[in-house]
């Protein structure tokens, strides 16, 4: 006789998966938003060149992916130790979903109306850094000139950027962590293997 999946525990499993995800997007998100705001006050402050440009990277982008991947093999233990490629895509793509939704939300809030001149504050001290940086290195005036113009223009943009905007700059995010979410899915996908049993 073959073994089957009972329907009701599998429904239950996927209510259990869903919450999961939920929770860690949720506690993901949180952690996001409290790393950027980290970002953001440590670099206003902070006078090396290379610091402050690979800052946002290591704080940022590198302890995001850290958690990340624990959480998606939190969540296929969760499981029962083992989760398809499909199952394991929308647990770790809801998680993260949820987790830029937040984290993009509470950035926008508190730059914009708790501390509405940080992001200001951060530029500014790029824009001297990174001047600093270029004419101890001895680069050519023209290139300067460009760069400066550059972040200027990020200066005079900030408190301009619209509900249209954001929609997209989360909806690019979101494709990013789809990305995302198909690799840490590949990495901790572990399907059970199907054993058949006959009976006498």
């Amino acid at each position: 006789m073959a073994d089957s999946i009972n329907p009701s525990n599998a429904g239950f499993d996927a209510v259990i998966d869903k919450k999961k995800s939920i929770i860690y997007g949720i506690i993901l998100g949180v952690i996001s938003f409290i790393l950027g705001l980290i970002v953001l006050f440590v670099v206003k402050d902070l006078n090396s060149f290379w610091g402050v440009m690979s800052m946002s990277f290591i704080v940022n982008t590198g302890i995001f992916v850290v958690i990340s991947a624990l959480f998606s093999f939190s969540l296929r233990k969760a499981n029962g130790g083992y989760w398809s490629f499909s199952i394991a895509l929308k647990s770790i793509f809801m998680m993260l979903a949820i987790s830029t939704i937040i984290s993009t939300i509470g950035t926008q809030v508190y730059v914009n109306f708790i501390n509405p001149t940080l992001q200001e504050k951060v530029v500014t001290h790029t824009i001297n850094v990174t001047i600093e940086y270029m004419e101890k290195n001895n680069v050519p005036d023209e290139v300067i000139d460009s760069k400066i113009a550059e972040l200027e223009k990020q200066v005079e943009e900030i408190g301009k950027i619209t509900l249209g905007q954001i929609f997209k700059g989360l909806a690019i995010t979101l494709l990013f962590q789809f990305v995302f979410a198909l690799l840490l899915s590949a990495l901790s996908k572990r399907e059970k293997l199907a054993f058949s049993q006959s009976a006498e």
